[in-house]
């Protein structure tokens, strides 16, 4: 398969899912529902398998095994399998996982209609994390990174049962990806497309044309107009929950979330979170609401940004455990959350 390919990253509730729908909705590329598999098929078939019998089993096998959490499901893909079998079955030699990989893509189906695919995506924001082995993996992938401001982006986390409501923590892993993200958009300018989810909501179809043409496929008016279909794209989830996690989809690009926060978090919260983010906030084009903070803040600050590090090093650590151990550790999560809640600053 030798269509581009793309990665829709940042952090979660960033607007990753408003790029994938809109993206989705082009008539030449395909961007399927998040399913984080990738790293876990690198680390189980290697880079560059041989396409035995065997592995070609264990290919689908990986790919289409529930991940940790219910909702990110193999079905959501709507792949259709009959040709990817085929395909699948054809394969040969030592053609790379990287593309291989593009099949599922390939051969999902968008509620959006479609013309000849010329480009594919996938939008997940856990992958900001292994950033760097992406690129290595697919040398010729682009990569969109949405930011939002942390604030507004804590506010719409707690929204989630499983994420921490912690404001240091949550400040913390984005002042982590977005210092990153900084680093790599210098070190591969040709590949990183940094913008932030208040100037697309703001100028959609200038920010959505900038994309385009980073991507090299034109842009077309009518991808404005995915919020008439995009709720079809979640018939696998009840109206409820979609309401509550995605309403800004089934609507127009509005503005209606940009800047929440100076309402809704309290004045201790947004210390906790300006400490953390530090001289980060400016680099990614945010102005902190506080500049100076007393020693108790810093000191109340200071174990949950310890212990996020910590968390993240072994994050990364974790990906090359087997499989089965590392769902036994992400089992824990849940766990982990409610301890989370009962430790409210």
């Amino acid at each position: 398969m030798q269509l581009p390919f793309f990665f829709i990253i940042g952090r979660p509730r960033s607007g990753t899912t408003l790029i994938r729908t809109l993206l989705d909705a082009h008539p030449n590329v395909i961007v399927p529902p998040e399913y984080p598999v990738i790293p876990d098929l690198f680390n189980r078939l290697g880079a560059y398998p041989h396409w035995n019998a065997s592995n070609k089993a264990k290919l689908l096998e990986t790919f289409k095994k529930p991940q940790t959490f219910s909702f990110w499901n193999y079905e959501y893909l709507r792949i259709d399998e009959q040709a990817l079998s085929l395909d699948i079955l054809r394969l040969q030699g030592g053609v790379p996982l990287s593309k291989v990989l593009k099949l599922f893509y390939y051969h999902s189906r968008s509620v959006f209609p479609k013309q000849d695919i010329r480009l594919l995506g996938d939008k997940n924001p856990v992958y900001a994390l292994y950033t760097p082995r992406l690129m290595k993996w697919f040398p010729d992938a682009r990569f969109l990174f949405i930011t939002r401001d942390y604030r507004d982006n804590f506010l719409s986390m707690r929204k989630f049962e499983w994420e921490a409501p912690h404001p240091v923590l949550q400040a913390w892993r984005w002042k982590y990806i977005t210092r990153m993200m900084l680093k790599l958009k210098e070190a591969y300018p040709t590949r990183i497309l940094m913008f932030r989810y208040e100037d697309l909501v703001t100028h959609p179809e200038e920010k959505l044309q900038q994309i385009c043409t980073f991507l090299e496929i034109p842009f077309v008016p009518t991808m404005l107009n995915f919020h008439k279909k995009a709720g079809d794209g979640f018939s696998f989830i009840d109206r409820e929950t979609l309401l509550k996690y995605h309403k800004s989809l089934i609507q127009p690009i509005n503005t209606s979330s940009i800047g929440r926060w100076k309402e809704k978090l309290t004045s201790r919260e947004i210390q906790l979170m300006d400490v953390t983010v530090g001289e980060y906030a400016g680099k990614a084009g945010y102005l902190r609401e506080f500049n100076h903070f007393p020693l108790r803040i810093k000191i109340l600050a200071l174990p949950m940004q310890i212990y996020g590090f910590i968390l993240y090093k072994l994050m990364l650590l974790g990906e090359y455990l087997p499989y089965r151990v590392k769902v036994i550790l992400s089992q824990m999560l849940p766990w982990l959350v409610k301890v989370y809640r009962k430790f409210k600053p």
